[in-house]
């Protein structure tokens, strides 16, 4: 579907707010605490932790899918954004599924030491590479987003603030790893704020164009209609 039809920015803004929903609950529901022993077993094997990542993932594609269909986005950043999703998908399919897995066996094995595994993927080089060219595209894509804001003095205050936010929040993704879960938490839900409200500001922006073209050219311009009303026959 091309960037110009009457529906994309409607499908941009709805895939912007379910983004926001997606990273709030990333680490909402994602579990902070130990990961060795039982507790780590416990932790990775929940269904929660499982959920926590896909939401994720389904929050790396939908930026993507929102930019795909919002018609002021270029589409290098578009691409940006895709490109992004394609390295992180892979490192958190294996958070995912792999820890969780390997969580279930340790639990129902009580080998614990088992758990020592996932230090195998997660720090290993080349998913350390990707995954962190992932986050850089994706800030990448963040600072895109808060240079256009800036730079749009004269749109919509409400559109300006979310892509901002949304751009703040994208481009320090990377470092909130590495802080406390209720940093991470805050984090989340700073971005969903942005992503909202971005996500509002294109809907209600594309209303008042789809309302107007559903009108005759009599509703829409009312001088029209004193114009012919008052002519002579």
């Amino acid at each position: 579907m091309p960037r110009t039809a009457t529906s994309a920015p409607a499908i941009s803004g709805i895939a912007m707010i379910a983004a926001g929903v997606m990273f709030t609950l990333y680490p909402l529901i994602r579990g902070f605490g130990s990961e060795e022993g039982r507790a780590g077993a416990e932790m990775f094997a929940a269904l929660s932790w499982m959920a926590a990542h896909l939401c994720a993932m389904v929050g790396s594609v939908l930026i993507a899918v929102a930019l795909r269909f919002l018609p002021s986005a270029g589409s290098a950043l578009e691409l940006t954004a895709w490109l992004a999703a394609s390295f992180l998908l892979p490192y958190y399919g294996a958070e995912a599924y792999g820890l969780n897995a390997l969580g279930h066996w340790a639990r129902d094995n009580a080998n614990y030491d088992a758990l020592q595994i996932a230090d195998g993927f997660r720090y290993a080089p080349v998913p350390m590479i990707t995954f962190g060219i992932g986050w850089i595209l994706l800030a990448a894509v963040g600072i895109a987003l808060i240079v256009q804001a800036a730079r749009d003095r004269g749109g919509p205050a409400m559109n300006r603030l979310g892509a901002a936010i949304s751009g703040f929040g994208l481009t320090v993704f990377l470092p909130v790893f590495f802080v406390p879960g209720v940093l991470r938490i805050a984090h989340g839900i700073v971005l969903a704020v942005g992503l909202i409200i971005w996500g509002v500001a294109v809907l209600i922006g594309n209303q008042p164009t789809s309302r107007l073209r559903g009108k005759t050219a009599d509703e829409a311009d009312p001088s029209r209609r004193y114009r012919q009303s008052s002519s002579l026959p």
